[in-house]
């Protein structure tokens, strides 16, 4: 277990360090009045996880239930993201990662950040899935739009300050130790970090093609 605490180390303070960072250095080039794909993407999930306190069976209408799944609720392979059943300490949790890390990987990515999101959070979904895992929570898609910032600084370690290569590394690498403890953050992060990888990799291919 100390290896899953040490992961989890590994994982999440990086992404919090470059955060900080980013805002610092490029928050005023950020036009958070022209963020459509992060708000949209908070206010549903605000919206029904505020519903989840008013109508309190709508967490058992949406939450991860093997069961109801393969009886046909086909719902329930992603509508999961959308509730926060552990209560008000998972929403603040997740509602302040949402805030913080969102706007920039719209920034970066643009509107291909719903892409990362929910492809991210479909994939931590399944995995629950398999390993039996009940509950619910949006960090699952969360922990995509991280992976995605990861890859960022992959791409970009020149154009960074030095020794930020080192915060994608460590989160990659507890990602991946934590894969192996069946820890549901860990498909999401690393789904993230490959959408992003392809996404920019074609988008250099296309801006060579048009130099050639």
């Amino acid at each position: 277990m100390l290896l899953a605490y040490i992961a989890n180390a590994l994982v999440l303070p990086p992404a919090m360090f470059f955060m900080g960072n980013f805002y610092k250095l490029r928050g005023r080039e950020i036009n958070f009045r022209k963020l459509p794909v992060s708000v949209t993407i908070f206010s549903v999930i605000a919206f029904i996880t505020c519903l989840q306190f008013i109508f309190p069976p709508i967490i058992k209408a949406l939450d991860r239930n093997k069961d109801a799944l393969l009886s046909g609720e086909i719902w329930r392979i992603i509508s999961p993201i959308f509730i926060q059943p552990m209560g008000i300490g998972q929403c603040i949790f997740n509602g302040i990662f949402l805030i913080v890390f969102m706007p920039i990987a719209e920034f970066i990515y643009g509107n291909r950040l719903i892409v990362i999101f929910f492809v991210a959070g479909l994939a931590g979904q399944i995995f629950n899935y398999y390993w039996n895992k009940g509950g619910g929570g949006s960090s699952t898609a969360i922990y995509g739009v991280i992976g995605s910032l990861y890859t960022y600084i992959v791409f970009k370690r020149n154009k960074l300050p030095k020794g930020f290569i080192f915060l994608a590394l460590a989160g990659f690498m507890g990602a991946i130790i934590l894969f192996f403890y069946k820890d549901g953050h860990s498909p999401g992060l690393l789904t993230g970090g490959i959408l992003s990888w392809l996404m920019i990799s074609i988008q250099q291919t296309k801006a060579l093609k048009k130099n050639d």
